[in-house]
Parts: structure tokens; sequence; C-alpha cells
């Protein structure tokens, strides 16, 4: 049996939003500030799940296949640092009516 990996649900982020992120992280952090995330990386976190069983990522695997979203646009207005890791994070302070309910 596998070891249990650490996942959370995310939206994949299209290639002029990463490059919007990566100019306004140039914009306002030093190279040397925090510990920057690769473009290709780059995602907008919706559930953290933590440590997950080889069986358990397959069921939740065939769930997430099965969620459909209609199309929406994002307003990333928040911004925070988590000390521990260095990471600086977007996010947004109201999501929008309608948006993915992950649970």
């Amino acid at each position: 049996m596998s070891e249990p990996k650490r996942l959370f649900f995310a939206i994949d982020l299209p290639d002029d939003a990463r490059a919007q992120i990566i100019a306004w992280r140039a914009a306002h952090f030093a190279s040397e500030d925090g510990r920057p995330v690769a473009a290709a990386n780059l995602h907008l976190t919706l559930a953290f799940l933590g440590d997950v069983s080889s069986d358990k990522q397959r069921a939740l695997a065939q769930l997430a296949g099965r969620i459909r979203q209609p199309g929406f646009t994002l307003h990333l207005d928040d911004a925070g640092q988590w000390l521990r890791s260095r990471v600086v994070w977007l996010g947004m302070r109201q999501p929008p009516r309608g948006f993915v309910a992950v649970g």
C-alpha cells in the first residue's frame, strides 16, 4: 500500500492570471523575500484535505471528476503571508455567489 499524500482541492489558473500574479509579486517583493512559487504551480486552493490514504485518493478522484461548475470571475483582493513557510498568498475577501462548494 502506498503512503498517504497531502492533498487539496484547487482551481488551475489561466495563463494570463498567472502572468499578472507574477508581475504583482515582482513589483511588491524583492526576490530574496519569501519563497516564490513557480508560475506553473500557482493555483487557487479551495480546501486542504491533509494526509489522504490511497483508497480515499481514488474515491476523491472519482467524486471530483463529477464536479461541474459554470464559468465565473474572481477578484483577488486579499493577501497575506504564512510566516513559517514564508509563502505569500492571494485570495478573495468574498467569493462570488454560486462559487464551488466543497464540503
